[in-house]
């Protein structure tokens, strides 16, 4: 399982550099009445020693990596442009091998423009990330030593759509481009993506209507893999039985070529229904007859004053330009963002307590903690389960996931770091367990487990097991300065094994 990494390197899409000189022009375009603006220089210092510098078995060296990380962050909320964009020039200096330095523009964004005010709208994100790829080999990911070039994902998404209503009709037309490649896990891809949607859900009092329509067309650049098409179209039938419960028949046609064999088109046929016992309560679920088999979605939400919760199993097909979206839309982040509104209402302030929740349990800012980065369209079976609990002075989160890939199809294109070009099928559970606790205004405690499991099949096999441990103590120094030390432990077995302990001390300035 272990290769080689080359050296290959895939340039990012040539409109990047576009959205961010956009997003960054759009901070100044409307009246400043109309806005609220941040932009926040910012500077990491980081230190970090491990007594096992390169994640080997045999062999375990120990030193210290230093970073000097100067940043820029900008957030605008208000008017009719709202969104966040970070960035900053990473650099790393590995004092025990210094083939190992690195230094890189991390990138992570999102935003929405309203260009004609409740008519069109643009949606926008971008990212540059380096993080581990592999769940069998190497660190587990959000490790802020996985800086590698080999490791680099970048994605750009630009979605224009068109809102409007016909009475009590609404309907949105859309078109979304997205663009994925990595410097040595991805060919360059791009999912160009026209959807149709209209309906009114309460036309005729106790029934209602709804119809959308899909095409995605996947393109793979130069790589010399062949192109693919999904298209889908759906008619809804709603039964408002209550104010609280809706009702779903649904019929339509499917057709997609991703897998050479078994591409094909047929009927769509299903059932679903919409449930909202309470304000803060949410149940939602469908099951279809597809022509992959069963698909299915299955979605439960409660918010309660200090608690959020959240369970979730679907069965259909995606693909990693769908699914590496980037950190805030993370389920587990957006679950902790929402639930401390209340204590945390400032939204910059809150995103921190957030972040540093989610480095604890090992998660970087990629957003690829639960995401496999493959070249292949795959029938993803996933069931998700968390919950956190907020208290005036302590946070507990948790989470379990349960997911299952399997390849649609031959491989699209090899790549040592694809696994699904790998293997046949991965599986993988995980449990993640967070607490964090405010010992004073100033000063927080955060703790975080990790235990996963993944597991290849196909010709090939492999099967490794992790465990992470972290325990950090963050201060404000001052008003917007901030000190950290942590200590980590992590360990792997079985395709990969490694043990390693490593305590960090990194020091934040905002100016």
């Amino acid at each position: 399982m272990r290769a080689e990494r080359g050296r290959r390197r895939v340039g990012v899409p040539r409109t990047l550099p576009l959205v961010i000189a956009a997003a960054l022009a759009s901070c100044w375009s409307l009246p400043a009445a109309a806005q609220q603006v941040r932009v926040e220089p910012n500077l990491q210092l980081g230190l970090t020693w491990s007594d096992n510098v390169g994640a080997t078995s045999s062999g375990k060296e120990s030193g210290f990596v230093a970073e000097v990380s100067p940043g820029l962050s900008i957030s605008r909320q208000g008017g009719r442009i709202s969104g966040r964009l970070d960035l900053s020039l990473r650099n790393q200096v590995d004092t025990a091998d210094s083939g190992r330095n690195s230094t890189y523009l991390a990138l992570n964004g999102r935003g929405e423009v309203e260009a004609v005010e409740d008519l069109l709208f643009v949606d926008f994100d971008a990212a540059i990330s380096r993080d581990n790829p592999s769940l069998f080999l190497g660190r587990s990911r959000g490790d802020a030593l996985n800086t590698d070039s080999d490791n680099e994902v970048r994605t750009l998404g630009i979605a224009p759509r068109l809102e409007f209503r016909l009475g009590d009709t609404a309907a949105t037309l859309r078109y979304q481009a997205r663009w994925l490649d990595g410097a040595d896990t991805l060919s360059r891809q791009r999912l160009g993506q026209w959807s149709a949607r209209a309906g009114n859900a309460t036309a005729f009092g106790y029934l209602g209507w709804g119809v959308d329509y899909t095409r995605s067309d996947t393109s793979y650049g130069s790589s010399g893999s062949r192109d693919v098409r999904q298209e889908v179209a759906r008619a809804t039938l709603f039964v408002n039985v209550t104010p609280q419960v809706r009702l779903r028949l649904i019929g339509g046609r499917e057709s997609n070529d991703y897998a050479l064999r078994r591409g094909e088109s047929g009927s769509i046929s299903g059932l679903g229904f919409d449930w909202i016992p309470t304000p803060r309560t949410s149940i939602s679920g469908v099951s279809e007859k597809r022509i992959f088999g069963r698909g299915h979605d299955l979605r439960i939400e409660h918010r309660g004053a200090l608690s959020a919760w959240e369970l979730g199993w679907s069965r259909d097909i995606t693909s990693s330009l769908e699914s590496v979206l980037g950190l805030y839309n993370d389920p587990l982040f957006r679950q902790l963002y929402d639930a401390l509104e209340t204590t945390v209402p400032d939204p910059v302030e809150r995103e921190q307590v957030v972040r540093q929740l989610l480095q604890a349990l090992g998660y970087g800012t990629a957003g690829l903690r639960d995401t496999v980065v493959t070249n292949n369209y795959y029938l993803d079976r996933r069931l998700r389960a968390g919950f956190s609990l907020i208290g005036a002075r302590n946070v507990l989160s948790f989470s379990l996931t349960r997911s299952d890939r399997e390849r649609l199809g031959g491989v699209v294109a090899a790549s040592p770091l694809d696994e699904l070009a790998a293997f046949d099928r991965v599986r993988e559970n995980s449990a993640t367990l967070g607490f964090s606790h405010r010992l004073s205004g100033l000063t927080s405690l955060n703790a975080g487990l990790t235990r996963s499991r993944v597991r290849g099949g196909g010709p090939l096999a492999a099967e490794t097991r992790r465990t992470l441990f972290s325990l950090g103590l963050s201060t404000r120094l001052g008003p917007k300065t901030t000190g950290a030390l942590s200590y980590r432990y992590q360990k792997a077995a079985g395709s990969d094994r490694f043990v390693e302990n490593a305590i960090t001390a990194t020091l934040f300035m905002r100016f």
